[in-house]
């Protein structure tokens, strides 16, 4: 039995160093900036070569009102000459708050939250220490009503 922790213990340390040496090309914490729904600033941690959590904080300039949003991210990476792509799918959640003005003009503006699931679509290329990426989030809004809505934007990264 002390044999077989040993033994899985020296695989799990082996394959966390495989993890890292595979994108020891660029460091494990991005932050940047986005533009599209939400606009704000961005950040990514990377946790293994394939995993990655995202995080967005920023402004809805459509709809008007305060958002942020996070996923997890699991990246299939494609072989290019010169830097890093990787094509990304992920599950996340997204929570947003602003006002809004009744139909009738003496009524004071009303407050909502927005909460929805998120599924980003994505594809990042990164070519050290600095990544461009392109996001589409189909989402599915869970309150103030239930409908889908897509989300998404195009961002950059300088990674650390």
């Amino acid at each position: 039995m002390k044999r077989m922790l040993m033994i899985s213990g020296l695989l799990l340390i082996g394959l966390t160093g495989a993890a890292q040496a595979a994108h020891a090309g660029h460091g494990d914490v991005g932050l940047g900036i986005q533009l599209g729904e939400p606009t704000g600033i961005t950040a990514k941690f990377w946790l293994n070569r394939t995993g990655a959590v995202d995080l967005t904080v920023g402004w809805d300039l459509i709809a008007n009102r305060f958002a942020v949003q996070a996923g997890y991210l699991y990246h299939f990476p494609l072989d290019v000459p010169t830097g890093s792509l990787a094509a990304y799918v992920g599950v996340g959640g997204l929570l947003g708050g602003g006002s809004y003005r009744p139909d009738h003009p003496n009524y004071p503006d009303e407050a909502y939250i927005l909460l929805a699931g998120r599924i980003p679509l994505g594809l990042e290329y990164i070519y050290s220490p600095i990544s461009f990426y392109a996001e589409l989030d189909p989402l599915i809004k869970l309150l103030p009503e239930t409908k889908p809505r897509l989300g998404g934007g195009l961002g950059f990264r300088f990674y650390f």
